[in-house]
């Protein structure tokens, strides 16, 4: 995702999923033949971002798309999480590929959340909240970047590939659950619960905020 982001990072940040990640990585990287570019890899990426967010939609109608935006996700994960290493495996950096990597990967991820908003399995006012929710974290997470010289942060061990994780195994959550997002009142509770969780989430980001800005303020 990053091609240039974190190389020359001081502190590290790291997620539940990242060792195990970095090893998943190694062994594709390795057998990737020399057609396959970062900038491939990134289109992948969006190609498997919208195929999973056609899906979200058709399972308005049929549970079969379930298998199809797992699908999605799957491609939205490997063009995504493996562009930024294999750049640096070849030593291709570029500011615009990183440039590229970044946007090509936010927006992939607010049109999947948005698209949630259009399946049966979230409200379109749930999946705004969680949107916000995203676009506030992340806006903050680049200002920490460049404040602190830090990677890229996780929040409770939570990263870019633990957000894929839920995102994909939630519509199967809701379908067993019997949630219905499309009927009327059919995810009042649950809309109710995300708005409590983000009001939690907002409130730790802004603790998190805080102790950054003391670390800061003590270092100077």
């Amino acid at each position: 995702m990053a091609y240039l982001l974190g190389q020359h990072s001081e502190r590290v940040d790291r997620s539940f999923l990242a060792a195990s990640e970095q090893k998943l990585a190694d062994v594709i990287l390795a057998a990737l033949p020399d057609s396959v570019t970062p900038l491939r890899l990134t289109k992948v990426g969006v190609i498997g971002a919208v195929i999973a967010a056609a899906a979200l939609v058709g399972c308005r109608w049929s549970p079969a798309w379930l298998l199809v935006f797992v699908a999605g996700i799957f491609l939205n994960w490997l063009g995504m999480a493996l562009d930024g290493p294999l750049s640096r495996r070849r030593k291709l950096t570029h500011p615009r590929l990183d440039v590229i990597g970044q946007s090509n990967d936010m927006m992939s991820q607010v049109l999947l959340i948005v698209m949630f908003g259009a399946s049966p399995f979230l409200s379109l006012q749930s999946a705004l909240v969680i949107l916000a929710c995203y676009l506030l974290f992340s806006a903050y997470n680049y200002v920490r970047t460049i404040a602190l010289h830090a990677r890229p942060m996780t929040y409770i061990g939570l990263g870019p590939t633990e957000f894929r994780i839920l995102m994909a195994a939630w519509p199967f959550i809701a379908h067993a659950s019997g949630i219905d997002a499309t009927a009327p009142g059919g995810a009042a509770r649950l809309d109710a619960a995300i708005l409590i969780l983000a009001a939690i989430g907002v409130a730790g980001l802004a603790v998190k905020a805080f102790s950054d800005a003391r670390q800061v303020a003590a270092e100077e």
